[in-house]
């Protein structure tokens, strides 16, 4: 990669970071509450995520990694457990419910966005940056939905995400 696509994957990377910050509050504050909890092998993994995609979103914004490193830094890092997450029923849905479908909707948002800024993009490394960025809010989509027990997508025009990376 040049040095002008290299500024402007940290550009991009740098705008990614605004949405980040909300989710990564919101997990820390859901993190706070699962001290002790059986719900920390589903619920905890949301905020370790949303943790280890902040650090690689802050070193590619920093330019201590490239599109490459990142797209190999997510790929490598998909959650293997996501068969094994159960929808969250009684006492678990009513105290966590209400949290989780605030977090699902903007991850749903950040999601979209995301897709949508890959197909206008014209520019290769600003393409393949956000596609990266849509897979790694895919994952979370996935894992909210299937703890509220919601399919992967519904006829209220939810996204399905289930599928295939956005564009392809």
């Amino acid at each position: 990669m040049g040095i002008l696509a290299d500024w402007i994957l940290r550009r991009v990377v740098k705008s990614a970071l605004v949405f980040e910050a909300g989710s990564l509050e919101r997990y820390r504050r859901l993190g706070e509450r699962l001290v002790d909890s059986p719900l920390w092998e589903s619920l905890g993994h949301l905020l370790e995520e949303e943790e280890h995609h902040w650090r690689i979103l802050t070193d590619a914004a920093a330019g201590k990694i490239d599109a490459a490193q990142v797209e190999r830094l997510v790929k490598g890092h998909l959650f293997s457990g996501m068969a094994t997450i159960r929808p969250l029923d009684g006492e678990a849905l009513r105290e966590w419910g209400r949290e989780l479908e605030r977090a699902l909707a903007e991850e749903e948002r950040t999601f979209l966005f995301y897709g949508n800024l890959r197909r206008m993009s014209r520019i290769p490394v600003v393409r393949r940056a956000f596609e990266v960025l849509a897979s790694m809010e895919r994952e979370h989509v996935q894992i909210l939905r299937r703890l509220l027990g919601r399919p992967p997508g519904n006829a209220a025009g939810r996204p399905v995400v289930d599928s295939a990376p956005p564009g392809e």
